[in-house]
């Protein structure tokens, strides 16, 4: 029985911890329209025809209030955590440029501009204003994970703990 339960243990810690490892790797952005809000719930029927639950929490920056048929996008974590969530246009069109996700360490800090050395070996510019959604302060040497715009506009960044190194 004892070794029984020792391998449970075992197990949950292991699945702890690679769930902790993969935080950052498994980031999306979902684009779709809200069908409910139920609390902490909220759940997208996204632009390929499936129903997603997000988990919301005091840790989502949101930008406005948020109801059934509102359009949206969202940067989700792979456990289903929303970290943002911004309106669409009644479109179905960004408010701003469409979203993607940069991973990486950043290389230096200059004013309103953080120059992050991505995951795929870039160097790519990101534009910080007083509408980003900082999660903490961030200087040279932090990994990070930021949500941005096409037009290179940091929506969000994030403290990421760890981060494959480029190939």
């Amino acid at each position: 029985m004892k070794k029984l339960i020792a391998l449970l243990m075992f197990t949950l810690v292991g699945s702890i911890g690679l769930a902790v490892q993969s935080y950052a790797a498994g980031s999306k952005i979902v684009e779709g329209d809200i069908l409910k809000v139920e609390g902490e719930l909220y759940t997208v029927h996204d632009t390929a025809g499936h129903d997603v639950r997000l988990h919301v929490d005091k840790t989502t920056h949101l930008e406005g209030a948020f109801k059934a048929g509102d359009k949206v996008e969202a940067h989700v974590t792979e456990n289903g955590h929303a970290r943002s969530i911004i309106h669409l246009t009644a479109a179905g069109k960004m408010v701003t440029s469409g979203s993607k996700i940069v991973e990486g360490d950043i290389l230096k800090v200059e004013g309103g501009y953080y120059t992050v050395h991505d995951t795929a070996g870039h160097d790519v510019r990101l534009h910080v204003d007083k509408t980003t959604h900082l999660e903490g302060t961030f200087k040279a040497g932090d990994k990070v994970e930021a949500y941005v715009t096409d037009n290179g506009h940091a929506r969000s960044i994030y403290h990421i703990t760890h981060l494959q190194p480029a190939p």
